[in-house]
């Protein structure tokens, strides 16, 4: 969720929340402890106001 308090005469007052389905797979196995984890999803607006409604995620992570 974002929400402008205050800001430019556009913005004040208004909040934007999106939810982001996606698939998260791993961990997998590369060299000793260090391990691969690969999500992706899509950010998707479910308020009224937004200032842009889809977006592609991508999430890389190495635990160790």
């Amino acid at each position: 969720m974002t929400l402008w308090p205050n800001g430019s005469a556009k913005l004040v007052g208004q909040n934007q929340v999106f939810l982001s389905p996606g698939l998260v797979a791993g961990r997998f196995h590369l060299w000793r402890r260090l391990g691969m984890s690969v999500g992706a999803g899509e950010q998707i607006a479910v308020t009224h106001f937004h200032q842009y409604n889809y977006a592609k995620v991508l999430s890389i992570r190495f635990p160790f």
